[in-house]
């Protein structure tokens, strides 16, 4: 049986998981493909996407958060024009990290607690929990984009990145 925290953090899993291999993907496109702009978009979530805009967005959201929960700053600047190398440098320690307080967050039933992200300004009270959906509702957006330019670009094999059957798997 899954229990709702089980399959919470295998879908997180999953996130980290696909953004993983949507950059080792984009590290083989030229930068003329990186920086086309995706045509589809939401009003007022992303200003003018590009393949590289959104993946170091995906990188930089892990990152965000996990510095508001320990209350850091985050400079939003690293991801104007950030290279693949750097998006994956900057995966390999916020993917792991974010994993690591979904996990024990999830574990010790603390979705419902709030903190402070002092990252807003001014700053903000969330929960813990309404947080977490809040990253993976906007990272499934901007994932679909994603894998929508890389297969424009040639690049078929992350399909849409449907997590239906990664999740089903064993981890």
């Amino acid at each position: 049986k899954v229990t709702p925290m089980e399959l919470l953090t295998r879908m997180v899993e999953h996130h980290v998981w696909l953004v993983g291999e949507m950059l080792t993907r984009a590290e083989r496109l030229p930068d003329e493909v990186l920086d086309a702009p995706v045509e589809i978009s939401v009003e007022g979530l992303d200003d003018e996407p590009t393949l590289r805009s959104l993946l170091s967005r995906l990188v930089g959201q892990l990152a965000m958060w996990d510095a508001a929960i320990h209350d850091r700053p985050y400079d939003f600047g690293v991801e104007k024009g950030e290279s693949v190398a750097s998006m994956r440098t900057r995966l390999a320690e916020s993917g792991p990290a974010f994993l690591t307080q979904v996990r024990e967050i999830a574990d010790a039933g603390r979705l419902d607690e709030t903190f402070v992200d002092a990252i807003c300004d001014p700053p903000e009270v969330f929960t813990y929990g309404g947080m977490i959906a809040h990253v993976l509702t906007f990272a499934a957006h901007r994932r679909t984009l994603v894998c929508g330019a890389l297969i424009d670009a040639g690049v078929t094999d992350l399909g849409a990145g449907d997590p239906m059957r990664w999740v089903a798997e064993p981890a």
